[in-house]
């Protein structure tokens, strides 16, 4: 929960006058000047549009000023998209920050996302770090992601894994599955048996919450036996659904079980299908794959010069295996 000021004391964040838009419509400014035909209604409305959005501008911008979040981020919206005001998005940021400390745990995270990035403000690393610390503190899983990230990468701060691993473990804890697959990925670094352990089980939380990169990484310890015990039926049946999902690693590793008959019925064809999905898209160990089937004739007629290249292709796109088997010493 965020600390909030006493509404007496002076918001620290500076607001500058706002640029209102005010124009009356040609149609409208026409008739009042000029007369409403006779027997043809006046339609008011058109020329009360832009003073009544001045109005309930200058009314958001008292509430803000009052550590009403609402109106914090009505304001920020209003200036990000130019609706009734001049769009500015240094403005727009200030009162997301105000949002933030005033209970929206999510405009923390929207105000750290634009100034990490430097879209359409000033690039402030620092800033954005402090922001993202506020809005995970305050249950946004998607600030605790970036404040991992920033720490993983060290974007403006030092370099710390273990400050990051805490941060994307709160995230992925409070929904985000990103944060769980950083936090397998960060685990994966290492190489003991509790880590083993403990990046199965967030991947495995990542998966079931529909992440099919998370259920490409389960899929792959759990076919090794890595972190739990191995269960290639379950491997296949992830592989299969990432694979949908169009993971094309997971299409890759389904190729490689369903060539072997591991958790799944043996296939020639479907692996040659499979393998050659993943080559078309330049995935090196898919093309190496598929020089072995074309040469052997398993799934596909034999066809040692298609195998050649096709070595030839996966060395190309980095497999040193294929290199290797390419130019022997």
């Amino acid at each position: 929960m965020l600390t909030l000021q006493a509404r007496a004391r002076c918001i620290p964040v500076a607001l500058s006058a706002l640029m209102l838009c005010t124009c009356v419509p040609e149609s409208a400014s026409a008739q009042s000047r000029h007369g409403a035909r006779r027997g043809t209604p006046v339609k008011p409305a058109k020329a009360l549009v832009a003073p009544r959005i001045a109005v309930d501008t200058a009314a958001l911008v008292h509430e803000c000023q009052l550590f009403d979040a609402k109106a914090c981020g009505t304001l920020s919206e209003r200036l990000m998209t130019g609706r009734g005001m001049t769009a500015d998005v240094n403005r727009a940021v200030e009162f997301m920050e105000l949002a933030c400390r005033s209970g929206t745990a999510r405009a923390c995270g929207r105000a750290g996302w634009l100034l990490r990035n430097g879209k359409g403000v000033k690039r402030d690393t620092a800033r954005a770090f402090a922001l993202f610390g506020t809005g995970c503190a305050a249950g946004d899983a998607k600030s605790c992601t970036s404040r991992g990230y920033m720490r993983q990468m060290g974007l403006g701060v030092p370099r710390d894994l273990a400050d990051a691993a805490r941060a994307y473990d709160r995230g992925c804890r409070a929904g985000d599955s990103r944060a769980c697959l950083n936090a397998a990925l960060l685990a994966d670094t290492a190489q003991s048996d509790s880590d083993a352990a403990h990046s199965t089980s967030v991947l495995d939380r990542a998966c079931k919450q529909k992440n099919p990169f998370a259920c490409t990484g389960l899929a792959i310890n759990l076919e090794a036996g890595r972190g739990a015990p191995a269960a290639p039926r379950r491997a296949a049946a992830l592989f299969t659904r990432a694979c949908q999902d169009g993971v094309l690693a997971a299409c890759v590793n389904l190729g490689s079980m369903v060539a072997d008959g591991r958790g799944v019925p043996r296939d020639p064809v479907l692996a040659a299908r499979l393998f050659a999905q993943g080559c078309e898209e330049n995935v090196a160990v898919a093309c190496w794959n598929l020089a072995a089937v074309n040469r052997h004739g398993f799934g596909v007629p034999r066809d040692s010069a298609k195998a050649t290249a096709l070595t030839a292709k996966a060395c190309s796109l980095g497999d040193s295996i294929a290199c290797s088997s390419a130019n022997p010493q």
